[in-house]
């Protein structure tokens, strides 16, 4: 099964109106992709966090107010 072409628009949408880079979109859509395909276990917790620190160092923390948070 395939990643529906929606769900991957709603991602670079997100991400965009976040203000964040088109490569942190690109990079969760490939791990949605991954995971749907059946490719990557999402239970796998050294995976998971293997890509969750890719992420953390996409996402650009500019213009957030962490007090908000």
């Amino acid at each position: 099964m395939s990643l529906d072409i929606r769900i991957s628009q709603a991602i670079k949408d997100a991400v965009s109106d976040a203000g964040q880079s088109p490569a942190l979109a690109r990079r969760l859509i490939a791990w949605m992709e991954a995971v749907t395909s059946g490719n990557e276990d999402p239970a796998d917790q050294a995976t998971a966090s293997r890509h969750i620190e890719v992420l953390y160092a996409e996402a650009s923390a500019s213009g957030i107010d962490m007090e908000e948070l």
